[in-house]
């Protein structure tokens, strides 16, 4: 982390030139305002919140289901709810969306997870 240096001229003038050196040699820190909660945009207030992602359920259910379970295809597409979280652009953030189930791309067969 790096230091900002800030010049800080002693308040009273009358003071020993002793106590102004040690003043100065002291380190002052000044508070700088945190930033402002942000509000929810009025597009995330209408969806309901998304449940918690938990990466290592998704994956290894991506991982269990990738390949055709009639055919043996190893093309395979997870089927999502439409309840993804959105970013501050509008846009969809992959991962995040609830799998319902899978699609092989040969045979079109369908299952539930």
């Amino acid at each position: 982390m790096s230091r900002l240096s800030v010049y800080w001229p002693d308040e009273s003038c009358s003071t020993a030139t002793a106590t102004a050196v040690a003043v100065v040699d002291e380190p002052r820190i000044i508070p700088f305002p945190g930033r402002p909660s942000r509000t929810r945009s009025a597009t995330s207030e209408a969806t309901p919140a998304a449940p918690m992602l938990d990466v290592i359920s998704r994956a290894r259910l991506l991982f269990a289901n990738r390949q055709c379970r009639a055919c043996g295809y190893p093309v395979v597409e997870p089927l999502d709810l439409d309840d993804a979280q959105v970013n501050r652009q509008g846009l969809e953030i992959p991962g995040t969306a609830t799998i319902i189930g899978f699609r092989c791309h040969s045979c079109n067969c369908e299952w539930s997870t």
